[in-house]
Parts: C-alpha cells; structure tokens; sequence
C-alpha cells in the first residue's frame, strides 16, 4: 500500500486482539492523518490507547494495515520522527528524568536545551533527579509530554495528555500543542477538552469503532440518536443497535454529557 507524501499515519481497516481475548479492541478502524490535528475522544475502555499503541507497534494487528510515516508499523526501526507519552516507551527502571533526557537527545543528535526549558517552565525542575516511577502521576503524565514533543517530531501520539494534570499546565500544554509544527493524534475522555481545539479534526471511538471525522469546533452542534438518521454526518453499531452522529438535531446534545460512559445508556 502506498501513502501521499503528506500523509503521516495512515489507518486502513485496523483490526486488533490481543492474546487470549475473545474480543477485538479495535474494529476496523481507518483514518488518515496529514499535516494536521486530530482528537480522538471515547470514554475509557472503548479503544483509544490501543489504537494509538498500535500506531507504535505496541499492540498486535491482527487485521488491516498501520503506516507511520510511510512505513508500515510491523517493519518499521528505529524511526525518530514520532512522539508519544506512553509510560512504557521511557520505562527505564532506574534511570532519573535528567538520564532520560540526555538518553533521548543522544538517540535523536539533538540538544536538549529546549526540552529542558520546558521541564523548568513547567515547574519540573525538581523531578529531573527521579525516576518516572517515584513521580506523582500528574508529573509523570507531563514529563511525558514534554518528552514526546521534544526533539522536533513529525508525528505526535499523545494518550490522554491531561490526566492529573492541573488546568494552568493544561493551558501552556495546550498552546505548544497548537503552536507545533507537528502532526498530533491525542486521545481523550474529556469533551470539555475539545473547546481549546477548535479547529483540530475530531473522532469518536466506541466499542472499539472509530466514528468521524467530524470538526472540533462543533462539538456544541453534535447531537446522537439510537436508530439510522437520513441526514446522519456519521453511524455505527453499537451494544444498544444502530446510532447516529446528526448536527443541530437528536436525541441528545454532545454538549451536555459529562461522562462517555453512559452516553450509550442515556439514548438507550
């Protein structure tokens, strides 16, 4: 398979299982990223983080195609050009955050000045002596981060970015997402996230299903139904039967769920 010259994650009918389950975490998903922004948004357990660790060839494909980069996931080595916070890229048992750092910007040849910058404006400083596993986990979250997007990446993966973490990091955090030059997929369960991203594209992801692409900045708009909708922007089969992604109609307004969870049960 082949990917334009701007592509940089390509998702074509993704399937995975993982051992010894009798379900798929992810069904067939398919999405294309080119030099833009995206969010993926589903409640916990719907898929998310497989997805995206399948993009770094952390989960197995069991169906459909990944290419980062241009490459597919299952030959690709030693690729530096994407970014991701997942813990288990930077678990290095014994190695403090100021080891890690250095580590990574021998690995890339770059300096770590602006990584390091990052790390003290961020109140950080004082981590930089410990390991990530002697770190709170709001700490832990950030500094990676800002691992993912030191050292010019092409491609950011980034797992719930703001778990834990308080809203004046948030805000920063946010503003060098939008000022990167990087292409971003970041998962979320938090919908009141998606008002700072305006015009990022957006995705839903339920049951293992990717729904969209819809545009951030309509979330307000969005409304879900049970059942097929002529005008629907998007559907999918869900535990309860088929739904519906409407704009400015439905049985019920994105904008008032507090939690993904039940959104399932509420049009039930």
């Amino acid at each position: 398979m082949s990917t334009g010259p701007d592509s940089t994650l390509s998702v074509r009918d993704l399937t995975v299982r993982y051992p010894g389950s009798d379900t798929d975490a992810v069904v067939a998903a398919s999405l294309e990223l080119g030099r833009e922004k995206i969010a993926i948004v589903g409640p916990n357990g719907s898929g998310k983080t497989t997805l995206l660790k399948a993009a770094l060839g952390l989960a197995p494909v069991s169906g459909g195609s990944v290419h980062v980069l241009g490459h597919d996931v299952r030959t690709i080595r030693r690729q530096l050009g994407v970014g991701t916070n997942l813990e288990e890229v930077y678990r290095l048992m014994t190695v403090p955050v100021g080891g890690l750092i250095s580590i990574w910007a021998d690995l890339t040849g770059r300096s770590d000045e602006e990584l390091r910058r990052w790390i003290d404006d961020f109140g950080l400083k004082g981590v930089l002596e410990r390991p990530l596993f002697r770190l709170s986990t709001g700490q832990s979250k950030l500094v990676g981060d800002l691992l993912a997007m030191a050292f010019s990446p092409r491609l950011l993966l980034l797992d719930e970015p703001f778990d834990n973490v308080d809203f004046g990091r948030r805000r920063r955090y946010i503003d060098l997402l939008n000022r990167s030059s990087a292409s971003v997929a970041l998962s979320t369960h938090e919908l009141d996230l998606l008002l700072s991203l305006p015009e990022w594209g957006l995705y839903f992801m339920f049951e293992g299903q990717l729904i969209g692409r819809f545009r951030a900045g309509d979330i307000d708009r969005l409304h879900v139904s049970r059942g097929h909708q002529p005008d629907a922007l998007a559907g999918f089969h869900s535990s309860i039967g088929e739904v519906s992604v409407t704009l400015d109609h439905g049985d019920l307004p994105l904008k008032g769920v507090s939690n993904l969870g039940y959104l399932l049960d509420r049009i039930a």
